[in-house]
C-alpha cells in the first residue's frame, strides 16, 4: 500500500485517525502488513490462474484435479479453494483478468479517439484467448453457458458502450441511434464469433477477422455521412476474408465440442 493509499484511508475512517493520533507507528506498520497481505494473496491468485491456463492448454478442464493446479501454482488445495472457489469460478476469474487488464490498457488510450478504443476492446480479448486456444476454447464454452448465474465483476459490453457513447457525443454515430444499444449488438456480434471459435468453426484468425468485421458493419450502419464510407473500407476487406477462409475451419481434432 503506497503512502498516498494510506493517507487517503487514514482521512476517510475516523476511527483509523485518533487511532493515529495515539499511536502512529502502530498505524502504519498494521496498514502496511495489510496492503502486502493483499499483495501475496494476489500474486498466489495470479499463480493459481497461470497454471490453470497451462494445464487447460493440453487437457480437458474436467481431467484437471484442484491438487493438479495447486501443485503446479506452489500452494495448497486449500488455497486454491479459498482464494478462486469452484472449477466454474475459476474459469471466470481467468475472464475477469482479461477485463481487468483491459481496463488498464484503455487509460492509456488517446480519450478523444473512441474507435481505438472500441478496437482495442476487440483485439486485446482476441489476443488474450489466441495466447493459448486449448485453454481459453474451455474457459469461453463454459463462462457463456452459465454467464447468467454468475456475471462477471466487471460487464464486458460496458467497454464498447463508453466508446460508443462518446463517438456519438463526437459526431460520429447519428443522434437517432441508441448508442448504448450498438454497443451491444457489437458485443453480442463478439460473443457469437467467440462461441463459434470455442467450438472449432473459427480458427484464431478467423476470430479476430470475425469479431472486427462485427464491429465495422455495425459502425458503418450506424455512423453519420462523414464517418459511413472510412467504416465501409475497413469492414469490406474483413468481409472477403470471411468469406474465402474462416468460415471454412473445421477445428483442430481435439476441439472441445
Amino acid at each position: 500500500m503506497s503512502k498516498g493509499q494510506v493517507r487517503q484511508l487514514i482521512r476517510a475512517t475516523p476511527t483509523l485517525q485518533a487511532r493515529l493520533e495515539r499511536n502512529p507507528a502502530k498505524v502504519r506498520q498494521t496498514l502496511a502488513v495489510g496492503g502486502l497481505r493483499d499483495l501475496n494473496k494476489a500474486k498466489r491468485r495470479d499463480a493459481i490462474l497461470d497454471a490453470a491456463v497451462i494445464l487447460l492448454g493440453t487437457r480437458d478442464s474436467s481431467d484437471i484435479t484442484t491438487e493438479e493446479i495447486a501443485a503446479l501454482a506452489g500452494v495448497s488445495a486449500a488455497t486454491v479453494y479459498n482464494l478462486v472457489g469452484t472449477r466454474n469460478e475459476l474459469m471466470y476469474q481467468l475472464v475477469s483478468r482479461i477485463l481487468t487488464d483491459l481496463a488498464e490498457s484503455l487509460q492509456a488510450l488517446d480519450p478523444g479517439d473512441p474507435i481505438a478504443a472500441a478496437q482495442l476492446v476487440v483485439d486485446q480479448t482476441v489476443r488474450a484467448f489466441v495466447s493459448n486456444p486449448n485453454a481459453y476454447r474451455q474457459v469461453v464454452a463454459v463462462t457463456q453457458r452459465a454467464a447468467a448465474a454468475h456475471p462477471t465483476p466487471i460487464e464486458p459490453s460496458s467497454f464498447q458502450v463508453v466508446a460508443m457513447r462518446q463517438a456519438q457525443s463526437m459526431g460520429i454515430i447519428r443522434n437517432d441511434i441508441d448508442a448504448s444499444g450498438l454497443a451491444r449488438q457489437i458485443f453480442l456480434s463478439y460473443t457469437g464469433a467467440a462461441m463459434l471459435w470455442s467450438s472449432g468453426r473459427l480458427d484464431d484468425a478467423g476470430l479476430l477477422t470475425a469479431a472486427r468485421h462485427g464491429l465495422f458493419t455495425a459502425l458503418a450502419a450506424a455512423a453519420t455521412d462523414d464517418y459511413r464510407e472510412q467504416f465501409l473500407d475497413r469492414m469490406r476487406p474483413l468481409s472477403k476474408a470471411l468469406e474465402k477462409k474462416a468460415w471454412r475451419f473445421n477445428g483442430p481434432p481435439n476441439a472441445t465440442p
